[in-house]
């Protein structure tokens, strides 16, 4: 195991019992996804599901013909699928795998530790290979919360002190886009949920109503206090920019943030919707 899916174990064993406290988020995330659906053949496939806290599988399987859920901690997904009581076919489980193809490299770096350029050139060119997914392509493909995740590997493994810390980011960045839209079929859509910032550095959130979110998460925007390569403003021009991703998309749109309420702290969570040609 990885030093980075040693992490994301770990953050999945904590929050394995928090069902409860991801009911308003799961909800939001289950309604969009619900509503991405055109029809009762539509396939779906979540990358970053984890322990399912944030969707409802029933709910999903009434809406589609079937679902994949992938995650590279497949004891989360596991656990998850046990605690919601779902086992059919048409619900399929996809554990223990790398959406980046570079969790060993990066494992192998250390913030306290001078990683050479030479590892850094082996991780960018893996990061220009898309990871080939089982079932695909699918109508509808969600990230949940994933990115901020595969950023945050970076982080803790690379260091932001790194000079190349940014073309590992930007990469990392941009390959998970283009790994959401190559699964999806075409005429599907892409759904891309993300955290942007926490009550941690933004305590706004704590009191907040949701009227208040897009006056409040503007002002966090524009102050950069949001989670390093999160800024959904950046993540919607990449989409409408990338020549890659562009060509195949019909139509973009950035929903009003939402607020997710885990515990000790409050998050502010935003999706961006990408309808394909």
């Amino acid at each position: 195991m990885t030093r980075i899916s040693e992490l994301q174990s770990k953050r999945n064993a904590d929050s394995r019992e928090a069902w409860d406290d991801f009911a308003a988020h799961r909800s939001r995330v289950t309604a969009l996804l619900q509503g991405s659906a055109t029809s009762a053949s539509d396939s779906l496939c979540v990358l970053g599901a984890g322990n399912c806290n944030d969707l409802d599988l029933k709910a999903l399987l009434a809406s589609y013909a079937s679902v994949q859920l992938l995650d590279i901690d497949g004891a989360a997904l596991t656990a998850g699928m046990h605690r919601q009581s779902i086992f059919l076919d048409r619900l399929r489980a996809v554990g223990d795998f790398d959406v980046t193809g570079v969790s060993q490299l990066l494992s192998e770096c250390s913030p306290t530790t001078p990683t050479s350029s030479a590892d850094v050139d082996r991780c960018l060119n893996q990061l220009k290979q898309i990871p080939e997914i089982p079932g695909g392509p699918f109508s509808v493909v969600a990230s949940v919360c994933l990115l901020s995740q595969l950023i945050e590997g970076v982080v803790l493994t690379l260091g932001e002190p790194h000079s190349r810390f940014l073309d590992v980011l930007t990469a990392i960045r941009r390959q998970h886009l283009k790994l959401l839209v190559e699964l999806a079929s075409p005429g599907g859509v892409v759904v891309l949920v993300t955290d942007i910032v926490s009550s941690a550095t933004c305590p706004q959130l704590v009191q907040s109503i949701e009227a208040d979110l897009p006056r409040i998460v503007s002002g966090a925007i524009n102050a950069r206090n949001f989670f390093t390569g999160v800024n959904p403003v950046v993540l919607r021009s990449l989409f409408s920019r990338e020549p890659s991703l562009s060509s195949r998309i019909q139509s973009i749109e950035v929903t009003n943030p939402w607020l997710w309420n885990l515990g000790p702290r409050h998050y502010a969570v935003c999706a961006i919707v990408a309808r394909l040609k």
